[in-house]
């Protein structure tokens, strides 16, 4: 007995619906997930509707292999289809203040983190190369953000 009889002629409404049923957990959920196996399971649906007696683990076979295909793709066409934004900073505060100054509330050396205010907010800052240091009040301009630590450009 094959595992899979119970899918032998089954109608091809069965995977119409299973696709409705993902596509609207997907819709509920917002994963851009189950967007590409509900597809799977339409183009299921059509070939068995073009094909009645395929087999029920030829059936689960094309569904896998449908749905891995399209996840990988769909994921890469959603990846180059990214919107890009006018101020890529906006919801990166730590970011945003590339290229401003920031003064040492202490002193830092290496790359240990250390604190430094701007516009009086305190964050978490360390200098930009192993053998720099510098002192505490001293202000440094910020090189980069690594996540919501600021990197400062060690002074000369």
């Amino acid at each position: 007995m094959d595992v899979f009889d119970f899918l032998n002629g089954l109608s091809p409404w069965w995977w119409i619906a299973a696709a409705l049923a993902l596509g609207t957990i997907e819709i509920l959920t917002f994963s851009f997930f189950l967007i590409w196996p509900a597809i799977a399971a339409f183009l299921v649906g059509i070939l068995l509707w073009l094909f009645p007696e395929m087999s029920g683990a030829m059936q689960i076979l094309i569904f896998a292999v449908l749905s891995a295909i399209l996840t990988l793709v769909g994921r890469q066409w959603v990846m180059t289809r990214k919107p890009t934004s006018d101020n890529p900073g906006l919801n990166n505060r730590a970011s945003a203040l590339i290229g401003r100054n920031a003064t040492l509330i202490e002193d830092l050396s290496g790359t240990a983190l250390g604190n430094v205010e701007v516009d009086g907010i305190r964050w978490r800052a360390r200098l930009d190369t192993e053998d720099g240091t510098a002192a505490t009040g001293a202000s440094l301009q910020i090189a980069t953000a690594d996540g919501m630590v600021l990197v400062l450009k060690t002074p000369a």
